[in-house]
């Protein structure tokens, strides 16, 4: 497998299911983007709803400029979403397939945060906390075992936008992530986060849950 540049990626998949609602974060509220997303990520004070919500937004803004309606926020899906992130975290796994067998597929997983009819897909991937200098690409290495200097240097700190800019650019060039990002069929969307690590580098893995319905 070749690895490219500095973003670790697995072709999401749409799956059947879908539903009870939790408080909705104040950013999702909100009509225009926040200040903060200008500020810088510091590892050890995230602000993991504000990195979700950046993802989110620019994920509806792909969506915007082709004309396509923006997804809602749907809290139960973002549930999903961060459980299945702080699960390969947890499990030291990266993939749609969890070992848990209550939670092994994205159908499953949302069905245990309530949502339970429509058509879901899952985007998932794992993206260093800071900016790469000296990236290695090229490098042909199997999915769990990459090079221990893939990423050489901290480099410098993402804000927030800048992180969710550049994560979702490189879903857009992966067919399988794009076509979720832009499916017609989805309605709702909720994004999970957690910091890990991956061969001693910081790093945080993103799920990113799709819903055809809220029920």
């Amino acid at each position: 497998m070749r690895a490219h540049f500095f973003f670790l990626l697995i072709a999401s998949c749409s799956f059947l299911t879908c539903s009870q609602k939790i408080i909705t974060p104040d950013y999702y509220k909100l009509r225009y983007a926040p200040p903060e997303l200008a500020s810088r990520i510091e590892p050890d004070s995230i602000n993991f709803e504000l990195l979700e919500y950046a993802i989110f937004l620019e994920s509806n803004l792909q969506r915007e400029r082709l004309g396509l309606w923006p997804l809602k926020f749907e809290p139960r899906a973002q549930l999903a979403a961060r459980r299945h992130s702080e699960e390969m975290v947890t499990f030291t796994y990266f993939s749609h397939t969890s070992p848990i067998s209550k939670n092994r597929t994205a159908k499953m997983r949302l069905s245990q945060a309530g949502l339970r009819e429509g058509t879901v897909g899952e985007n998932i991937a794992i993206h260093p906390v800071y900016k790469r200098q000296d990236i290695l690409v090229e490098k042909r290495t199997s999915q769990f075992e990459l090079p221990r200097d893939f990423w050489r240097n901290h480099g410098v700190h993402f804000t927030y936008g800048e992180f969710a800019k550049t994560l979702v650019e490189r879903w857009m060039n992966s067919p399988g992530h794009r076509s979720n990002i832009l499916s017609s069929y989805f309605r709702f969307l909720g994004v999970g986060c957690a910091l890990g690590k991956l061969v001693d580098t910081d790093v945080f893995y993103v799920t990113q849950d799709f819903s055809s319905t809220n029920y």
